[in-house]
C-alpha cells in the first residue's frame, strides 16, 4: 500500500506533538538518515525484502521516529542519490524489487526527505545474502519456514489440498464415503459422463487420486477419519446450537470426511430451521429463518478458505437470531469485507474448490457471495455481513422479521418478467430501511465506482424503481411513488415527498445565493419536477419578492435574487 506524499505531509504537521512512531503501521515506517552508505544500503534494501513480502507500503527517510518537536523529529536526507539508492536495492534483492522515490522539501526546516515507496511482492523475496524478513505489525520479523509456507499459500504459489499422500492408496479411502460422493454427483449432475466410470477412474477423473495416491483434497473429502487426523492434523468443524448467547445445548466436533460433516451440520441446521409462510394470490412460498442456500455457501466457503496450516476449527455457532461462521485464515488475494461483492473467489485450497465444482457443491468463480446475498434479499432478510482480521473470516447471517411486501414485490416482478437484478435489488433493500441515499452512498453499498453506479442508478429511475431530486453535492434518491405503492406505503411516499415541497423555495434560494443565478431546467434538475412545477414554484417566489427574473424570452430568463 503506497501513502501519498499529502498524507505524509499531514503526519509530520503532527509532530510537535506526537512522535512518528505513533504513526507507523504494517504498511508505513519512518527512519533517520544514516551518512554512512553502507550501513544505510543494508538498511534500506532489508525493509525493501519486508515491506515487498507483505502489502507493500512507503518508508519515510529523514525523520527520527522517537523525536518530539518538528525540528527535532524532521532531520531530512543529505548528499543522496536517487538513481543509485534505487540500483542498491533492486541489485540486492531477489526477486528483483523496483522502488519508487519521491522528494519532498519540507517548508519551514527547510530540509528535504524522501518517500521510498515499495511495491507488494509477487512472491518470497529475499536479499541476495538469502535473509528474507516480513512485516508484521509495525516490525520487520524474520520470515521463519512456516511462515514461508502460509505466504506461498496466500500468494496462490502453493496448494497444500494438492499433494499427494504417498503413505496411503486407493485401497484406504472410505467405501461409504465414495458412495456418497457419487450420490453427490448424481442428485447435482445427473446428466454427468463421470457417472459411468469405475470408482477408481472417477476418483482419479475429479482429482481424488493423482499419479497412483490420494490427494489431500481426497482425503479430505472421502477419508477415513484416523487418516485425515494423521495427515491433516488441523482439519476440524465445530457446530454449536446456542441456548443462548453464553451456553450451547448441542454440539458436534467434526474431524471426519467434509461431505459426511455437511450432511451432519446441514440436518442439525435444518432441525431448528423454522418456516414462515408468504401468501401472495393464489401461491404460498415457505421462506426459513435461515435460507439453505445462504447458510450451505457461507459453510462451504469457510471450509474452502480455511488456513491448514494454523490451529483451530472452522466455527458455525447457530443463535437464535443469527448464525455465525468463522475460519482460521484471513483473506487472500486483495478480497475485503468491502470488495467480496465485485471479486473472483480466491479460495486458499483452491484444488479442493475445483474438486468440489466438479461434483456439483461450488458454484463457479465469484458467483457463491453473490448468491448469499440475493437470496437473503430476496427473502425479505438482511444482509450478511462479514469481519475479517489477519487470522480469521467471519460471516453472520441474520434471521430477522421477514419483509413480506417486499418479498411479494419481487415474486410479483417475475410472475411478469420483470426480473430486478442483483444491483437493483441491493439498493431497493436498502432504502427500504434507510428511505434516501446519495450517489457516493450507493457505489459503497455496491462496491462499485461513482460512474458505474450512477449508470444503474439511472436505469432504475427509467424501470421506475427510484425518484431523485437534488443536484450535485445534494443530489439523492428515494423509492418511486409506484415502488410504494406496491409496498403499501403510499403515505410515507407522499408524506416524505410533502416535507420535500416544503423546502423547494427553501433549495432554490439557496442555489442562488451560491450561484448568483437559476433558470427553470436547473430547478427541475435541483428538485426532480416537471417544467410546468418548477414555473409555478419560480412564480411564487417573484410574487413573494424573494426572486426576480431577468432575460427575455423562456430560453433566455434566469431568476436572481430580488
Amino acid at each position: 500500500m503506497r501513502h501519498s506524499k499529502e498524507q505524509i505531509l499531514k503526519f509530520l504537521k503532527q509532530l510537535e506533538n506526537k512522535k512518528a512512531e505513533e504513526f507507523e503501521s504494517e504498511t508505513l515506517d519512518f527512519k533517520e538518515w544514516i551518512s554512512d552508505r553502507k550501513k544505510l544500503y543494508k538498511k534500506l534494501i532489508e525493509y525493501a525484502v519486508c515491506f515487498a513480502n507483505q502489502k507493500g507500503g512507503t518508508l519515510v527517510l529523514g525523520v527520527r521516529d522517537r523525536a518530539r518537536g518538528r525540528e527535532k523529529a524532521i532531520t531530512g536526507c543529505t548528499g543522496y542519490n536517487i538513481d543509485e539508492i534505487k540500483t542498491n536495492i533492486y541489485e540486492a534483492t531477489d526477486p528483483k524489487i523496483l522502488v519508487d522515490i519521491e522528494e519532498v522539501f519540507i517548508d519551514g526546516i527547510g530540509v528535504t526527505i524522501l518517500l521510498i515507496h515499495i511495491p507488494q511482492g509477487i512472491g518470497i523475496h529475499t536479499t541476495t545474502g538469502g535473509t528474507s524478513k516480513i512485516r508484521i505489525g509495525k516490525d520487520c520479523k524474520p520470515l521463519t519456514g512456516s511462515m514461508r509456507q502460509k505466504r506461498l499459500v496466500e500468494l496462490g504459489f502453493m496448494d497444500l489440498t494438492a499433494e499427494i499422500i504417498e503413505g496411503l492408496s486407493y485401497d484406504d479411502l472410505d467405501k461409504v464415503e465414495i458412495q456418497r460422493l457419487k450420490n453427490i454427483l448424481r442428485a447435482r449432475k445427473p446428466e454427468s459422463s463421470l457417472l459411468k466410470l469405475s470408482d477408481r477412474d472417477l476418483l482419479k477423473q475429479i482429482g481424488i487420486i493423482k499419479n497412483g495416491y490420494p490427494t489431500i483434497a481426497g482425503l479430505l473429502l472421502v477419508g477415513k477419519e484416523e487418516d485425515i487426523e494423521k495427515y491433516v492434523h488441523f482439519h476440524e468443524v465445530t457446530y454449536l446450537h446456542m441456548a443462548n448467547d453464553i451456553n450451547y445445548d448441542k454440539r458436534i466436533d467434526g474431524k471426519n470426511g467434509i461431505l459426511c460433516l455437511l450432511e451432519d451440520i446441514y440436518r442439525n441446521i435444518e432441525h431448528y430451521n423454522k418456516i414462515t409462510t408468504v401468501k401472495i394470490g393464489l401461491f404460498h412460498f415457505e421462506i426459513k429463518d435461515f435460507p439453505e442456500d445462504t447458510y450451505r455457501e457461507a459453510i462451504l466457503n469457510a471450509i474452502l478458505h480455511r488456513d491448514y496450516t494454523s490451529l483451530g476449527s472452522v466455527f458455525i455457532k447457530h443463535y437464535d437470531d443469527r448464525i455465525e461462521i468463522s475460519n482460521p485464515g484471513g483473506f487472500i488475494g486483495g478480497i475485503t469485507p468491502e470488495n467480496i461483492l465485485r471479486q473472483d473467489s480466491k479460495p486458499r485450497n483452491r484444488y479442493l474448490a475445483e474438486v468440489l465444482r466438479k461434483i456439483g457443491l461450488v458454484e463457479k468463480a465469484g458467483m457463491g457471495v453473490k448468491r448469499m446475498f440475493y437470496t437473503q434479499l430476496a427473502s425479505g432478510k438482511e444482509l450478511p455481513s462479514y469481519f475479517s482480521a489477519e487470522h480469521f473470516v467471519k460471516v453472520i447471517i441474520k434471521d430477522g422479521t421477514i419483509d413480506e411486501p417486499f418479498v411479494k414485490f419481487v415474486k410479483e416482478s417475475e410472475k411478469q418478467g420483470k426480473w430486478v437484478r442483483f444491483d437493483e435489488l441491493l439498493i431497493l433493500s436498502v432504502l427500504r430501511r434507510q428511505r434516501e441515499l446519495s450517489l457516493k452512498e450507493a457505489a459503497s453499498i455496491l462496491q462499485l465506482d461513482v460512474s458505474r453506479t450512477r449508470e444503474i442508478l439511472m436505469k432504475m429511475i427509467k424501470r421506475g424503481f427510484l425518484e431523485k431530486s437534488g443536484v450535485k453535492k445534494g443530489l439523492i434518491y428515494r423509492l418511486s411513488s409506484n415502488i410504494y405503492k406496491q409496498l403499501g406505503e403510499s403515505v410515507s411516499y407522499i408524506r416524505e415527498k410533502g416535507i420535500d415541497e416544503v423546502r423547494y423555495p427553501e433549495l432554490i434560494l439557496e442555489y442562488v445565493k451560491n450561484y448568483g443565478s437559476i433558470t427553470n431546467r436547473q430547478v427541475r434538475e435541483l428538485l426532480g419536477v416537471d417544467k410546468y412545477k418548477a414555473s409555478r414554484v419560480l412564480k411564487k417566489l417573484i410574487h413573494s419578492g424573494k426572486l426576480k427574473r431577468i432575460g427575455r424570452g423562456k430560453k433566455d430568463a434566469r431568476y436572481i435574487l430580488g
